[in-house]
Order: structure tokens, then sequence, then C-alpha cells
């Protein structure tokens, strides 16, 4: 179990050394309860039993903290696509099958979905996000057909990530509905697959 994992089951206050993780898996849950918005660093220390200040040790401010709790986002999204494999894929294959991961990780953690997604809240200079925002991307990228040039993997690999990200954002806000009768993920494969699990197009843009 990760160190994370770990600080997000536990109730106790936190041991010398281990406080940011506390705190972050402190915010994520608030997120997940309250959303960004109403998220403090007062509350979150009060929920950590620490003192109001002891948060700033490691967290300056709430945006700071904020953009924290998307870089694990994203990483847990990448853990998910990267765990998708041509033997566990199923059918329609990898790709596909990442779309159906990227979608129900949007349903899961929808409060953390649409922070990690909330580019204008963070600053340029937040270096663990970025990297956490292109590992998930990466996580993607391999599932692609190795054999297309990289500028068509990488074309491909921001359709597919169009398509599935704005099917996450459409149920997330209820414009569409995920029927009550039948698989989910049987009717998720059915929207996803006429793009994002058909083979990569030839050089000619037919496929």
């Amino acid at each position: 179990m990760s160190t994370l994992a770990s600080a997000e089951k536990s109730t106790k206050k936190y041991h010398h050394g281990d406080l940011r993780q506390v705190l972050l898996a402190e915010g994520i849950k608030l997120v997940r309860e309250q959303g960004p918005d109403t998220l403090s660093l007062r509350e979150l220390a009060r929920r950590a039993g620490v003192s109001a200040m002891a948060p700033y040790r490691h967290y300056p401010d709430k945006d700071s903290l904020l953009a924290a709790i998307a870089a694990e986002g994203f990483r847990r999204l990448a853990r998910q696509l990267a765990s998708v494999t041509d033997a566990r894929a199923g059918t329609g294959g990898p790709l596909l099958q990442s779309g159906l991961a990227y979608v129900r990780f949007a349903l899961a953690e929808p409060a953390l979905f649409r922070l990690m997604f909330s580019a204008r809240r963070f600053k340029d200079d937040a270096p663990e996000l970025n990297q956490a925002r292109a590992a998930s991307f990466d996580a993607l990228m391999r599932h692609l057909n190795a054999d297309a040039g990289p500028e068509q993997q990488r074309a491909r690999a921001h359709g597919c990530w169009a398509l599935v990200h704005g099917l996450a954002l459409l149920l997330l806000d209820g414009l569409l509905q995920i029927p009550e009768t039948g698989s989910r993920d049987a009717w998720l494969a059915q929207i996803i697959a006429g793009t994002v699990g058909r083979s990569s197009p030839t050089t000619d843009g037919s496929s």
C-alpha cells in the first residue's frame, strides 16, 4: 500500500515526517466532499489534528495544495491507463479499454477530475502538476499504433483524449445519461469504439 493510501485510511494524528502526505490525503477527501472552492487550510489542519499554521510549512497557500491534489489525481489516472495491457484489454483492444478507464475514473472521482483540468486555477510554475499531467498523456500514447510516425501518434492521441474527455464531461454534467438497463461499460464502449477503439488510420487518412 502506498504512503498516501495509508494516510487516507488513517484517522490518527500524523507522525513526524509524514505531515505532507496526511495533508494531501485529507485534502483529497475535502475536495470529494465539498469541492475545491470551499477547501481551506484551516479546516485541513483541524482534520489532520495539527496547528492552524502547520499546513503552511508544506503548502504556502491554498492553490499550491490544490495543485498537489490535482497532480495526485493525474498520477492515479496514469496508473489506471498504464494498467491496461494487451493481455487484459479484452474486446476492443488496449486503446478502447484505456478510453473506458478514463471515463470510469472521471465518474468515480468527479470533483477530483474537474480540479485536475482547471487549468486557469494553477500557475505555470507547477512542475509536479505538469509532470504528472504529461505522464498521464504518455500512458495513453503507449497504447497507440507504434507503426505510425510521432506526429501522427500525437495527433491521434489528442483526438482520443478529446473524445473521452468530452464524453466524461457530458456524463458528469448530466447532458448524457447512461441507460439504467444493460451494462454501463458496454454502452460506453459502443460510443467510444467508433473512434478510439478502431485501428490507427493509414497515411492517406483512411481507416
